[in-house]
């Protein structure tokens, strides 16, 4: 049995703590956000009783971190105990997105042409210039909705003095817009290799046939790859870093979001931490002790894990005003009915916007009105979301909404790929 501390500022990770316990370890939940956020509410009555004062890092075994942007509290962690999920390192290439850039050109990985700027005149002279298609990119801890794939030149032209006036002088990118199929790539580095390799095909609009605001994961699949016949995908993004994190001393998880066609690929972003709602989706395909394999990459040492499928996919199960972010519009205490025994449905649901009421009563806590995550895997794309289909079908929640199309789109996403030769 190991003893865990879990540090969180939005508590999207205290799921995990459900699993740990399962698996017959000791958990802490160190809440280390803002103070007048409903976030500590988060599977309130489910897991550990939330801290809210910075506990002793020596005391534990491993320190995972269920985000970025704690880099602060990360690296002070690393210098006392095994962490994972964090770091200055990893803070930095998520938020900043030219640095991100810069790491992928350094390590031979094709991106989209882009200029940086903090001047809206100059990009908007820039778009009248080249008249090309734009992908609009803050940099810095940005909401996902401010991400903005233009349609056109002059489409970008009218959108993007909106869109400067919510990051409000943060500096930003126009990356030229390519086309092609969104796979992001994902590998566990102990410090030496990749393990646990990984792809995902996430459906990021809100709305059905990808429209209406992005959300970041409206629904994903996720499939593992044979470790000795890694993809091309792999082969010509992910793997083309392993010099460089040997170098940075790395240990984690990591991700590189790409685009590709028939023939080219382009790096887009990184993500060097949890992956909502990717990495329940994965964890649900390991059988094996979760917190065992996490101690293992953080201690530098070959990860032993077991795997159920090749597929696993997930629903995202949402409430009005979601996904408004605005705090405070979100309903406690509605209830949450058609989910198996309480003490069981870590197994087939990612929670988060929930909590036990004072009638023992699964109900919202009034976070996000993101509810929970219908999780399921199987041996077929299709077994996998049948499974979640069922378990949907379950839930009576007051004014649920979610995507019913997230298996027709992953699927066909999934098709082109594999004729594409890039999953082989």
């Amino acid at each position: 049995m190991a003893k865990l501390l879990l540090v969180t500022h939005e508590c999207v990770g205290n799921w995990f703590s459900l699993r740990f316990l399962e698996e017959g370890h000791s958990v802490d939940i160190y809440y280390c956000g803002k103070k007048n956020k409903a976030y500590s509410n988060a599977l309130g009555g489910l897991c550990p009783d939330i801290m809210m004062e910075k506990p002793d890092f020596k005391k534990y075994d491993l320190i995972i971190f269920d985000s970025t942007d704690m880099a602060k509290v990360a690296d002070e962690a690393a210098t006392l105990a095994p962490i994972i999920g964090d770091s200055g390192f990893a803070s930095e290439i998520e938020n900043n997105r030219l640095a991100g850039i810069q790491i992928m050109e350094q390590c031979g990985i094709n991106v989209p042409p882009y200029q940086e700027f903090n001047d809206l005149g100059e990009a908007k002279s820039f778009i009248k210039k080249t008249k090309k298609r734009y992908v609009f990119k803050a940099f810095g801890d940005q909401d996902t909705a401010f991400t903005y794939v233009s349609k056109s030149p002059e489409d970008m032209l009218r959108y993007i003095d909106k869109l400067g006036s919510v990051i409000k002088g943060v500096e930003f990118l126009l990356q030229e817009v390519v086309e092609g199929t969104e796979v992001s790539t994902e590998g566990w580095f102990n410090g030496e290799d990749f393990y646990l390799v990984n792809g995902t095909l996430e459906e990021k609009k809100f709305m059905e046939g990808g429209k209406g605001p992005n959300t970041g994961c409206a629904g994903n699949l996720v499939f593992i790859y044979d470790s000795l016949n890694l993809p091309l995908v792999f082969r010509e993004g992910l793997g083309k870093l392993k010099d460089f994190l040997r170098s940075a001393k790395y240990k984690g998880m990591i991700d590189l979001n790409t685009i590709v066609s028939d023939r080219e690929m382009y790096g887009l972003e990184w993500t060097p931490r949890f992956g909502y709602d990717a990495s329940p989706t994965l964890f649900h395909i390991i059988s094996s002790d979760l917190a065992e394999f996490l101690a293992m990459i953080a201690h530098g040492v070959k990860p032993e894990y077991r795997i159920k499928t090749q597929y696993a996919g997930g629903v995202r199960i949402s409430i009005p005003p979601y996904p408004s972010e605005i705090d405070g519009h979100h309903h406690p205490d509605i209830p949450i009915q058609g989910l198996e025994d309480v003490e069981d449905i870590w197994r087939s649901y990612y929670l988060y916007d929930c909590c036990i009421n004072k009638e023992d009563e699964l109900v919202t806590a009034g976070i996000s009105g993101l509810i929970t995550v219908p999780i399921a895997s199987g041996n077929t794309i299709p077994e996998a979301f049948s499974k979640i289909d069922s378990r949907i079908k379950k839930l009576q929640i007051p004014n649920m909404q979610y995507r019913a199309d997230i298996l027709t789109c992953v699927q066909k996403r999934y098709n082109t790929l594999m004729s594409q030769g890039w999953l082989r």
